[in-house]
């Protein structure tokens, strides 16, 4: 009698496990089968190929994201908060955040929206709010990638840290500058 399936959840939670604790390198067919206990057709059966794999634990992860968005008195300081929230998310799974690709924009997409609808309901033009809203999840994103990478870095020479804590310091900065610059733009 062959064995049940394991639950699919279960396979997506040892693999962001195996790829925080190791690394991308640690996501094999194999490796992750074993650890799982069950053959790699199974794993291929229940989850696909590892880049289908990788695209359900980027969206998992930003979906568990997505209820941590809460609106504030006004739409700068929602944006302020869902920025840092985001940013911390993708630090906070740093190989993961490093896997990511263009193609994964979409699993950002009902947070962006939920921003627009605050931005929006403060009185800003529409497309301005939406290029506002593409602006700051590019930077978060690119901010955080740019994080992590250096955060793994095993040897940082005198210069790299001072330049890593720079681009981490810089973050906040870029935010409150883009959140000003609509605010100008909008004429208030």
């Amino acid at each position: 009698m062959p064995r049940p399936l394991i639950p699919v959840q279960d396979i997506y939670d040892r693999a962001l496990a195996l790829l925080d604790a190791e690394g991308a390198e640690a996501l094999g067919a194999r490796r992750l089968a074993a650890d799982l206990k069950i053959s790699t057709r199974t794993l291929y059966q229940q989850v696909g190929n590892r880049d289908r794999l990788i695209r359900e634990l980027v969206a998992q992860h930003f979906s568990r994201l997505r209820l941590d968005f809460r609106e504030y008195d006004t739409w700068e300081s929602t944006a302020w908060h869902w920025c840092l929230a985001l940013r911390e998310a993708l630090r906070a799974h740093p190989f993961l955040t490093e896997l990511m690709t263009i193609d994964d924009r979409e699993s950002v997409t009902d947070s962006v929206n939920d921003l627009m609808k605050v931005t929006v309901r403060e009185g800003i033009r529409r497309a301005l709010a939406r290029e506002c809203c593409r602006s700051l999840v590019t930077v978060t994103i690119n901010h955080a990638i740019i994080e992590v990478r250096a955060m793994r870095e095993p040897e940082h020479s005198p210069r790299s840290a001072a330049e890593a804590a720079k681009i981490a310091a810089n973050f906040p900065m870029t935010i409150r500058w883009i959140l000003s610059g609509v605010r100008a733009a909008s004429g208030g």
